[in-house]
């Protein structure tokens, strides 16, 4: 399952995707055990400002937020979400706005905002 999230840009008259989607992985070794990890998947071709491609970002569970998993991008909490909307708005504001390094005290790494 996949959900394309589309950014327009005004002042560029340009749009770019995000595309999200829910995958699971299933792992069978001998002895006999299987494990099974479902996670979401963000990934876009859009390029940050410096023309570098954004980076796929995993999220295992609703405490994984934007900032080095640490704390949600458009607000200093380190709150997990409470509804999948609010942490697909985050990780979408995340790559639209991008992060200083450290930002509200995350331990990320810089990342620059999208381009259009």
């Amino acid at each position: 399952m996949a959900v394309s999230i589309s950014i327009y840009n005004n002042v560029n008259a340009r749009s770019q995707t995000i595309t999200l989607s829910f995958e699971g992985v299933i792992v069978a070794t001998e002895p006999m055990t299987t494990t099974v990890d479902y996670f979401f998947k963000f990934k876009t071709s859009a390029r940050d400002s410096g023309n570098t491609i954004l980076p796929v970002k995993i999220v295992n569970t609703m405490s994984d937020l934007a900032l080095n998993h640490a704390k949600q991008s458009a607000t200093n909490t380190a709150n997990a979400y409470s509804t999948i909307k609010e942490m697909v708005v985050d990780y979408t504001y995340d790559y639209i706005y991008g992060h200083t390094a450290n930002q509200h005290a995350s331990g990320c790494t810089e990342q620059l905002p999208m381009k259009f």
